[in-house]
């Protein structure tokens, strides 16, 4: 809140000096009723007679409290030394700049109070004993009529020049005037946001806003502040608080009741007395021509805005009409085409407001309330309802023990006023979407929109509509990559509608989730009480259970979910037969973790399975015979060690995902899989016993085919998006040829489309029509091969695919000859690479194919890579990316690649690239043309030399790239420090690095720098110049023997194995909380160290950790003795 001293406060908005006998029951008494009706607070002296020599205290007080005096001057203002000493007072503030001056000639010449004749001549003060106060009074006439004001004679009536005096004030005082928010936390943002979809200069509309967003997240709250600073300018004005409520109460009648009261100012009696109707047409009459600001707060329903009008017309030009609501489809309906949503609170605002309340606006008192209260504002998750309930409780907690036990109880439930401010909206839905809403918090939380639909859609539940309306009622939100986020605080409140609805119907329960109880029915092994969605958590489980046999019975089981950390190994769900009741025929999702059965009942073959997921079972196979499947989407069986063969998939029609990541028995992938051409998600990774090779293709130019060959037997499919596949693999694909241990994939699902989506953007690598016009001759640049491998075929030589019809040239744009020379360089020295690829011949060959169509431009991340690093190993052919222009994640690791094409720079969208274990000695310079590139990683290169100028790079890791020499190049070493971005940078063991001392000072923005395993005897000077600095590595550094010049903003220090190290120094104010020298074995004065590091540090409390040798122990003489010891103090 702004303090007094920053700026003035005013008690009045207007003060007026006016002659009684003149004006008191004319003009004044209409003006003073025009500035009250319009919220204007304004003073007048109602006393009749005036008395004494000079003016009261009441007076002088009211002139010195208010923005702005409105003097009307009449033709007996002068006649009263009262009129005289206010309007000297009035003027002598003005010449301050203290208040601001409106005169009103009313009835006078201006010319007359300017030279003080006519009504104003001074004639009856000439033989007065106040001479001084005569001239006070004359110049203060004089510059009066000097001011901008109103003269009565020019305006068309007295009327007409009131209402241009008030809307005048009142627009200035607005103005002048801005509502404070700062006590009210993140307002200030919410009217940044809202007051230019308010257009308040525009007067030719009508404009409605709706202001939108899940219960209790502060709509009114935000509606009242945009009420408080915008609505006095307007001749009508309402703020209707809560009108369901109303609406509840007493009907459409009682709504507009209390909205004509409001705006017209007339009570309940007055209305009534005065006849005026309560419809919806007398607001159409009354407000049609009529400039209002109107709130309507919480509404949810549409009988509701009828009430008052049923189209925007119904009010006049300039309108402003807001809306608060639950419900976007209302606003959608009602036609509200501008719809603010509100947004949770992030964790510093949610801090900063629980703090405000916890600790009435003080700080937390020691650092175990700071961490307590950062827990507990986020149970909240933002939501400012919760927030305040849970500020407020623990503002009567008085001990650490009860601030502990209030987080335990809030971590299992929410407060109950939160938790019935979010059950309106459930209350509000209809029956199946009541269901719908359960089914969600039960099991679709966090899960991709498309498969929560999918499953959902059963005939009964109407799963796409229903997620329509729960994203519309603000129950759960729909991400803009197409998941669903359900607030925490909602997902608690449906977990305790199902335990009060199990409660009420124990025999007809919808929804299971509760441990104890699902234990309990499944103990009983009952068959006459109907579920039709069950998750159980088994780790929440207390004892085991074995389950009972199949009984037969009307099973109503749709949804099963029985799940468990990965770390927990065994099931706490046993099998005492080979079948359950839990398989019902009518299952649309099976989800069981350590699945029991070895495999599944004959009796058991449910058309309806939607998803069948069995993480870590115990299956070897599933049935004998082929199972019709049709609804089958997704089949995942990760790490099913013993499964060793799949079902016939041929009738799994609709099969969307094949998952077998770690089934390491699993033999063989069904060759049904051919025909599914629904199939875009395939993961056979780490399956050991898969001999594997793959090989990827465009058949036709029309398409892209995978064509995958399992122990010599080939499986096709031509719809694949996302692949993962591990195994002795050799890829050949146009521009990539070699063996890899591990490749994948992904699409992001219609990740073409997004090219689209922003304006007129081009395609990667799409030349613009006057760029065509002044590109020079194309130079056509040999980039790239291809191979391909048919079916019942043996792999041939390279050389012998030569002259295939699938070899090609890809026509390179390039902007200069140089860049041309370069890129035609760097393609000859990947050329040599390639045995039996020289002759002219063969090339001249390759150079006339044509371009095909690549279908590969929607991988957004790709992953080819060796598990181990050999440096003799055979190198990986890579002679273009350009098929990759959406990919924003490029993993190529340990392929001895030798030569990165310069086509690099065409992949814009490349954020993270990761090509450790690589064999090339230089980067293309193209790389600093890659904008959306932050994270970098060319580690145990060990034949790098050189780096391009990655100045947009964030992170950049180094790591054992023993023959790099340096970091830049000389042209940046004399240029701006400030262009390089990077914030982490490893280069431990790049020993070869020249003038590494001299380069850091160019990475001013580094708050991670990995030193370690180099040679230097003193810590670099250029060190000292890191503000930014908070972690530094100086780890194994044999040869260092001092450490000082340290940054102060230095939070961690780790510098064990440096063993001829002697003398740390830390500096005055050091930040240093973290220090390792383990294994520092010369390391001389240990006490003075420790002194400095606990006794020189910021004043402040923290825990700090040490770690330093054995104190006088030079070696350790045991073998299994540790040469160094922990200490950790906390400060109090």
């Amino acid at each position: 809140m702004a303090s007094s001293s920053s700026s003035p406060i005013w008690k009045y908005d207007v003060f007026l000096s006016f002659r009684g006998e003149d004006t008191r029951k004319n003009i004044v008494s209409h003006l003073h009723k025009q500035l009250v009706d319009k919220g204007v607070v304004t003073f007048k002296d109602d006393k009749k007679l005036e008395l004494g020599d000079s003016i009261s205290e009441e007076i002088s007080r009211a002139i010195q409290n208010s923005t702005y005096a409105l003097v009307i001057l009449s033709e007996n203002y002068a006649s009263s030394s009262w009129c005289l000493d206010e309007l000297r007072m009035v003027m002598d503030l003005h010449l301050k700049n203290k208040i601001k001056v409106v005169p009103i000639f009313y009835g006078v010449d201006p010319s007359h109070v300017r030279h003080q004749t006519g009504s104003f001549t001074f004639d009856k003060y000439q033989d007065s004993k106040m001479p001084n106060k005569v001239t006070t009074w004359r110049e203060a006439l004089t510059q009066i009529a000097s001011l901008a004001g109103k003269d009565f004679e020019t305006c068309e009536d007295e009327a007409s020049m009131i209402e241009e005096i008030v809307k005048d004030i009142s627009k200035k005082l607005l103005i002048m005037q801005p509502v404070d928010f700062s006590d009210i936390v993140g307002m200030n943002a919410h009217m940044e946001r809202l007051s230019p979809l308010l257009s308040m200069d525009s007067e030719n509309e009508v404009r409605m806003i709706g202001i939108w967003g899940m219960g209790g997240i502060g709509k009114t709250t935000i509606a009242k502040c945009l009420f408080d600073q915008f609505s006095q300018g307007f001749p009508a004005r309402c703020f209707l608080e809560n009108v369901s409520k109303i609406y509840r109460k007493g009907g459409v009648s009682s709504l507009a009741e209390k909205f004509l009261s409001t705006t017209l100012g007339l009570s309940k009696k007055k209305m009534k007395g005065s006849g005026v109707k309560l419809g919806p047409q007398e607001i159409k009459a009354r407000f049609g021509c009529r400039k209002v600001f109107v709130v309507l707060d919480n509404v949810d329903d549409m009988r509701q805005m009828h009430a008052f009008a049923q189209e925007s017309s119904w009010f006049g030009p300039g309108s402003r009409i807001i809306i608060t609501t639950r419900d976007k489809g209302l606003l959608n309906t009602y036609g509200v085409r501008t719809v603010y949503e509100v947004k949770c609170m992030d964790n510093d605002a949610a801090l900063q407001l629980f703090n405000q309340l916890a600790f009435k606006g003080a700080l937390p008192p020691s650092e175990l309330y700071e961490k307590l209260s950062i827990r507990a504002s986020w149970l909240a998750q933002g939501l400012p309802v919760a927030i305040e309930a849970y500020g407020l409780f623990f503002r009567r907690m008085t001990s650490l023990k009860e601030w502990d036990d209030a987080l335990c109880r809030f971590i299992e439930a929410p407060d109950e006023s939160v938790m019935e401010i979010l059950k309106i909206s459930y209350d509000g839905l209809e029956e199946t979407d009541k269901n719908v809403f359960l089914h969600v918090a039960c099991l679709f939380n966090g899960e991709p929109l498309r498969r929560a639909t999918t499953l959902l859609d059963d005939g009964v539940l109407q799963g796409c509509l229903g997620l329509k309306i729960l994203a519309e009622k603000s129950l759960i939100e729909i991400t803009a990559s197409g998941y669903i986020k359900m607030h925490n605080l909602v997902d608690q409140t449906a977990r305790a509608i199902v335990n009060q609805e199990s409660m009420q119907r124990r025999h007809g329960r919808g929804v299971l989730w509760n441990p104890y109880e699902i234990y309990e029915l499944l103990k009983r092994n009952t068959t006459s009480e109907p579920t039709n969605c069950m998750a159980l958590h088994m780790c929440d489980m207390v004892y085991a259970l074995h389950l009972g046999g199949y009984t037969a019975y009307h099973d109503t089981l749709k949804f099963l979910k029985i799940y468990k950390h990965s770390n927990h190994i065994k099931s706490k769900l046993l099998f005492s037969g080979d079948d359950t009741n839990l398989l019902s025929s009518r299952l649309r999702l099976l989800h069981w973790d350590a699945f029991p059965l070895t495999t599944f009942p004959c009796r058991f073959q449910p058309q309806d399975l939607v998803e069948i997921i069995l993480h870590r079972s115990n299956l070897t196979s599933f049935w004998k015979e082929t199972v019709g499947m049709p609804n089958l989407r997704r089949l995942d069986l990760s790490d099913s060690e013993n499964l060793e063969q799949l079902p016939d998939l041929s009738m799994a029609v609709n099969l969307e995902e094949l998952i077998t990541q770690g089934c390491k028995r699993l033999k063989k992938i069904p060759e049904s899989i051919s025909y599914l051409t629904r199939l875009t998600t395939l993961d056979v990774s780490y399956c050991e016993e898969l001999a594997s090779y793959i090989t990827i293709r465009e058949l036709n130019r029309s398409g892209r085919q995978i064509a995958l060959y399992f122990s010599g037997k080939e499986v096709e499919t031509r719809s694949i998006a996302n692949l993962s596949i591990g195994g002795n693999i050799h890829i050949q694909m146009f521009w990539l040829d070699g063996n890899v241990d591990h490749l994948s994939f992904t699409t992001e699902q219609q990740g073409p489309d997004k090219l689209t989506k922003k304006e007129k953007q081009q395609a990667p690598g799409e030349l613009t029509k006057r760029e065509q016009q002044q590109e020079p001759r194309k130079k056509t640049i040999l980039c790239g091969f291809g191979s391909l491998m048919r079916k019942g075929r043996k792999v041939k030589a390279t050389s012998e695919f030569l002259d295939h019809e699938w070899m090609m040239q890809r026509d390179q744009l390039a902007p200069d000859n140089q860049q041309a020379l370069e890129f035609s360089t760097r393609t000859r020295q990947a050329l040599q690479f390639l045995p039996e690829f020289h002759g002219q011949e063969s090339v001249k060959k390759a150079q006339g194919k044509s371009q095909p169509t690549s279908k590969f431009h929607g991988f957004t991340s790709v992953d080819i890579s060796r598990f181990r690093y050999s440096s003799d190993g055979a190198s990986f052919l890579c002679f273009s990316l350009s098929m990759f222009p959406c990919v924003k994640e490029l993993i190529l690791i340990n392929l001895n690649i030798k030569v990165i094409p310069d086509d690099v720079c065409g992949l814009k969208f490349l954020e993270k690239l990761d090509w450790s274990g690589n064999d090339f000695e230089t980067l293309p310079e193209t790389m600093n043309q890659l904008p959306r590139l932050k994270y970098a990683s060319f580690r145990n290169c060990c034949r790098l030399k050189a780096l391009p100028a990655l100045v947009q790079l964030e992170t950049i890791k180094l790591s054992g790239c023993i023959n790099l020499q340096s970091l830049l190049e000389l042209s940046y070493a004399e240029q701006d420090c400030g262009r390089f971005q990077w914030l982490e940078l490893w280069v431990d063991g790049c020993k070869s690095i020249r003038s590494i001392l001299d380069q850091l000072r160019h990475f001013i923005k580094l708050s991670y720098l990995d030193l370690s395993s180099h040679e230097f005897e003193k810590l670099p000077s250029s060190i000292e110049v890191l503000s930014s600095l908070r972690t530094l590595c100086l780890n194994k550094c044999k040869k260092l023997k001092s450490i000082e010049g340290l940054p102060l903003c230095l939070k961690s220090l780790y510098a064990h194995g440096c063993e001829i190290l002697e003398t740390v120094s830390l500096p005055l104010n050091h930040s240093v909380k973290h220090l390792d020298l383990s294994h520092c074995f010369g390391l001389k004065r240990d006490e003075h160290l420790i002194a400095q590091f606990l006794n020189e540090g910021e004043n402040e409390e923290v825990c700090f950790q040490l770690i330093l040798p054995l104190l006088h122990c030079k070696q350790p003489e045991l073998d299994h003795s540790p040469s160094f010891f922990l200490f950790v103090v906390v400060l109090e």
